[in-house]
């Protein structure tokens, strides 16, 4: 039972983590978790993914417009 769960555990992190940088889940860093101050680096890490996210999104819409009007 205990291997089981720490295997649900990993898989669990891999999934969300998987997520997040596919860009399916978006979250924003707080300024400190746990007492500790979040670096700035990584705070700047995650919303950049999260513009280039959205970037994408928006190019796939406009080309299936294009696309549509060419039909």
């Amino acid at each position: 039972m205990r291997f089981l769960l720490g295997w649900l555990f990993k898989l669990g992190f891999l999934g969300v983590a998987y997520l997040a940088v596919t860009g399916s889940l978006q979250f924003k860093l707080p300024d400190s978790m746990l007492g500790y101050e979040v670096p700035p680096e990584a705070r700047q890490w995650v919303e950049r993914n999260a513009q280039i996210t959205d970037l994408a999104s928006k190019t796939e819409a406009s080309l299936k417009q294009i696309a549509a009007r060419l039909r």
